[in-house]
């Protein structure tokens, strides 16, 4: 599986998120089949069909976010939680990102 992951996404305003989820499902040459939210990074991950291409995927959302200095994307290979709580994001085996992720119940 591949993501792209889109940090600060969440300090968007509610009508660009709308306007972006709308983008995204327009194009042919990549499906969305899945999104996450991960609150503690303000970041939307997504994940794209097998079959989609990812390079135009990324290039495009770049494009929709070339305006704001602050949102970064990047592929991940796999995520996973360990038992810190630690989301960890990696990318050809390499952790590229950890966030830590809060509990509260």
């Amino acid at each position: 599986m591949r993501f792209i992951y889109i940090k600060n996404y969440l300090n968007i305003s509610r009508e660009k998120k709308f306007e972006f989820i709308k983008f995204i499902y327009s194009f042919e040459e990549f499906n969305l089949i899945n999104q996450k939210i991960v609150l503690n990074d303000n970041a939307l991950i997504i994940e794209l069909s097998k079959d989609s291409s990812f390079d135009i995927a990324k290039t495009q959302i770049d494009k929709f976010f070339q305006d704001y200095d602050y949102i970064e994307t990047f592929f991940i290979d796999s995520l996973a939680i360990e038992e810190d709580n630690t989301l960890i994001l990696k990318r050809d085996d390499e952790v590229v990102r950890s966030v830590y992720i809060k509990w509260d119940y």
